[in-house]
């Protein structure tokens, strides 16, 4: 959900891999830059020296960063608390915080910082800037850029927050939030990283599993031993001996492990003098059981035409989907707005429920997908948050999207279907066959499908922006029918095939290729 600025659509050209943004209590990456002076800055030597780094990433062509650089907010906290005897800091400074602007659009020159459309960043309505700018094409990856501006408040002891476009005195009073080391032997779990899968409907996930461990104690750290515990088994453990200075961090690998319970713990075990921070407890949800039918629920958030949910059997199949087709299996991939639904799009903050017939018995998965990769968190663009649930054939949930999980690209829920539904008529059409080939078209195509009833069937062909460029209605019999049709006055590119069966629709993506 990369809504650059909420009123541009901007076309990022990096890796779109990176788009995470780093969540508040992570530990800020390092790195070392060049500001537009010749200047070096190390993040690090800054937080070593106790400074707190309020980072700005911004764009020279974005009119809401230009809007909080020229309000002075910046300036003033420079003034009143940057490092002391730097240009434009006054002598009765607090001496605790810099600032680091960054221009981190990749695809502007440097050249724009003092020529962009919006002024001179530089100099703004003709005052210098003091604080040190930097053009650098990395930091925007590195920070998991999502939007324009984006401003960090960087702690010492490297936790990271996102603090926007805040007023100067609370950008200084967020200091106070700032966690400080206290006890002398702390060895402290910060995050946790896992890429577990359930294993279909079995009660199992297999995956990689690591964590990331601080030196939050006034002494060096020298050795601290982590596990993961299953039902009070360990099931692996990794010990540390090396060498942490205070808020220096490191990564527990554990490799690929398999999870056999519902939840599970990593715990550092080896003796410390602060309890409190040793434990990471973990939840997984295995498949349950239903019968003939599943509802799927969902509440959009304000950014509806980006989600898309589809229900797989065993076999890979996909015997329902909602939402955008034109977005299936581009997940965390956007970079710009999607492309149009070509069926019945979803609105804006609108609760759905989908009763969901299953003609099979076996192993079946819903795919809750998300083209920019940020799920239905949309409180972090100022919206209102979506979720979404999977219901039995009793109502009972058999799983759920918690209301602070912001899951990056999809959502999956398995569950085992034990006796098979009636077919209706759609579902008795997909599961005698709908056919179009070839496919993908150069001139003349055909139809096929098989239906158990007479039928009036209306087919429609839409371009990927929704816009209906052919309509033509057949009255089909019961059983095999072959409708043939001819693509020539259609341009190269993706369509969808829409019937509408006796009131009932379902869609075929075909490829046009002259």
């Amino acid at each position: 959900m990369k809504h650059i600025l909420l009123i541009l659509a901007v076309v990022f050209s990096f890796s779109t891999s990176s788009f995470a943004q780093l969540p508040d209590g992570s530990i800020a990456p390092d790195f070392t830059t060049t500001d537009i002076n010749g200047n070096t800055h190390r993040l690090y030597d800054y937080l070593d020296a106790g400074y707190t780094v309020i980072l700005d990433i911004s764009a020279t062509w974005c009119g809401p960063c230009w809007n909080y650089h020229v309000a002075g907010t910046f300036e003033e906290i420079w003034e009143a608390h940057g490092p002391a005897g730097q240009p434009g800091v006054s002598p009765n400074t607090t001496d605790d915080v810099v600032i680091l602007w960054f221009e981190g659009d990749p695809n502007t020159p440097v050249s724009e910082l003092e020529n962009s459309d919006l002024g001179d960043w530089t100099s703004p309505e003709g005052e210098d800037v003091m604080f040190p700018i930097i053009d650098d094409n990395n930091i925007s990856s590195l920070y998991g850029l999502t939007f324009y501006p984006t401003i960090y408040t960087i702690c010492p002891s490297r936790y990271i927050t996102l603090s926007g476009q805040a007023n100067a005195t609370t950008h200084y009073n967020n200091l106070s939030d700032c966690p400080v080391a206290s006890e002398s032997n702390n060895a402290s779990l910060v995050s946790y990283e896992g890429s577990l899968v359930v294993n279909g409907c079995e009660a199992s996930a297999s995956g990689n599993i690591s964590v990331t461990v601080q030196n939050f104690g006034t002494e060096l750290l020298t050795s601290f031993t982590v596990e993961v515990v299953e039902n009070g088994n360990t099931i692996a453990s990794q010990e540390f001996n090396g060498s942490l200075n205070v808020y220096e961090a490191t990564v527990i690998d554990f490799g690929d492990l398999t999870i056999s319970s519902d939840e599970y713990e990593i715990v550092i075990t080896s003796s410390d003098d602060d309890a409190t921070d040793n434990l990471i407890t973990q939840t997984l949800s295995f498949a349950g059981e239903t019968s003939q039918t599943v509802t799927v629920s969902l509440l959009t958030d304000n950014y509806a035409a980006e989600t898309y949910l589809e229900i797989t059997d065993e076999n890979g199949n996909v015997v329902w989907f909602e939402g955008n087709e034109s977005i299936a299996g581009n997940y965390d991939t956007g970079s710009e707005t999607p492309s149009t639904d070509p069926t019945t799009p979803l609105e804006n903050n609108n609760q759905y429920d989908w009763e969901v017939n299953l003609l099979a018995t076996g192993c079946y998965t819903l795919t809750v997908g998300d083209y920019f990769g940020d799920g239905l968190y949309a409180q972090q663009w100022g919206g209102t948050n979506g979720t979404w649930s999977l219901k039995d054939n009793n109502g009972i949930v058999l799983n759920q999207m918690s209301s602070e999980d912001e899951f990056e690209g999809i959502d999956n829920a398995n569950f085992d279907n034990t006796q098979a539904g009636q077919p209706s008529s759609i579902e008795a059409i997909n599961s005698l066959g709908l056919e179009v080939y070839p496919n993908p078209i150069t001139n003349n195509a055909t139809l096929e499908l098989t239906l158990n009833e007479n039928a009036k069937v209306k087919m429609d062909i839409v371009n990927v922006l929704g816009e209906l460029v052919s309509s033509e209605i057949y009255q089909l019999n019961a059983g095999n029918n072959k409708v043939n049709f001819n693509v020539n006055n259609l341009e190269n590119g993706i369509y969808f095939v829409q019937l509408n069966i006796n009131g009932l629709n379902t869609t075929k993506k075909i490829t046009v290729t002259k």
